[in-house]
């Protein structure tokens, strides 16, 4: 498939108004391939932002209906749930025979290969508790040294010198105090951020990766679909119809 048109679905599974900025699809989709076409959509009905387990499980039902209904009008070679806790991105795979991801599993894929230990970086502590669960569901907790948080919630993201200035603190911290060799964004929206952080860490003598969890999806959902690959229907099965069946007393 390697030269097949590619069309992917980004899928925004919160309400709040204008969180998808352009900064944003342009930071998640730069480094796919010219061919590769990006159609963008977001839920209805669903929590404003996702900081908590509540918030993910509320997002979950419309997430997977907006898949099926999108992908009933035009079938989309992947799908990318644009949120580190992956809300609804299971469920989605039992119903789809396409690629889905959510922003966690491909950033700690990638970052799995340059580094022994990685620190996750993510929005408010209410968030820890829920990625927590997702490096022991991943299996992966030995290789994760730390979550650390930067006390700004997901709708103040766009105060960009907060953002850099807190971010630096606690990349700094996840190094030197968690050793830490591989940082990964906790949250789909922190953007724009990759080559500065980069540069100031390496500037201070800090050779470490940094990770941005959007573009890691994007890319990944991207190299699945090429491969022509989609989730195993070992682990994710279509899920059996259901009949009601109702008793009458004759």
């Amino acid at each position: 498939m390697k030269n097949k048109e590619l069309r992917l679905l980004d899928i925004v599974p919160v309400t709040a108004p204008g969180i998808l900025s352009q900064t944003m699809i342009e930071d998640m989709t730069k480094y796919l391939m010219k061919t590769t076409q990006v159609e963008h959509v977001q839920i209805e009905d669903g929590p404003v932002t996702i900081e908590s387990e509540y918030d993910e499980a509320f997002a979950a039902p419309s997430v997977v209906q907006l898949a099926e209904d999108a992908n009933r009008k035009q079938a989309f070679d992947g799908i990318f749930v644009n949120c580190f806790g992956d809300p609804g991105v299971r469920a989605t795979r039992e119903k789809l025979k396409t690629v889905v991801f959510g922003g966690f599993e491909p950033a700690m894929y990638l970052a799995l290969g340059l580094g022994d230990s990685i620190s996750i970086v993510t929005v408010l502590k209410n968030v820890v508790p829920m990625l927590t669960n997702a490096v022991r569901t991943a299996g992966i907790t030995s290789r994760v040294t730390s979550i650390r948080t930067l006390d700004i919630p997901v709708l103040q993201l766009e105060q960009r010198s907060v953002l850099m200035t807190n971010l630096y603190r606690e990349c700094q911290k996840a190094i030197v105090e968690d050793g830490a060799s591989v940082i990964v964004m906790g949250c789909t929206g922190i953007v724009g951020i990759v080559e500065e952080m980069t540069t100031r860490l390496h500037q201070d003598g800090y050779d470490v990766p940094v990770l941005e969890a959007g573009q890691c999806a994007m890319l990944l959902t991207e190299l699945y679909a090429r491969l022509g690959v989609y989730p195993s229907r070992q682990t994710y099965m279509t899920p059996p119809s259901k009949m009601l069946e109702v008793e009458r007393n004759d």
